[in-house]
């Protein structure tokens, strides 16, 4: 069970960084940004031409991503420790 925990753990920790970069870059982004108004002007469209359809992404995905992860990490831990138990014995 303290794997599973550890496991779940490690795909916390790697879904908070990647919202907290995610987040970050666009605060950067939108604190740097500076239009360039005098080349704009000449390419003046009119937003009823341009329509774009899209579906977004479904929130469950994130969902999906932790276990996958977390399954991951539990390998990933299993493998560490059988190795680590492997050398101890040797010894």
């Amino acid at each position: 069970m303290k794997l599973v925990i550890r496991a779940a753990l490690i795909s916390a920790v790697l879904h908070l960084v990647y919202f907290i970069a995610t987040f970050g870059i666009g605060f950067i982004r939108t604190l740097t940004y500076e239009p360039d108004i005098i080349t704009e002007a000449d390419n003046v469209v009119v937003l009823q031409d341009e329509v774009v359809i899209v579906t977004t992404g479904a929130p469950f995905l994130f969902v999906y991503t932790f276990f996958g992860i977390t399954l991951i990490a539990a390998l990933l831990l299993t493998g560490v420790r059988n190795r680590t138990m492997r050398k101890g014995s040797l010894r």
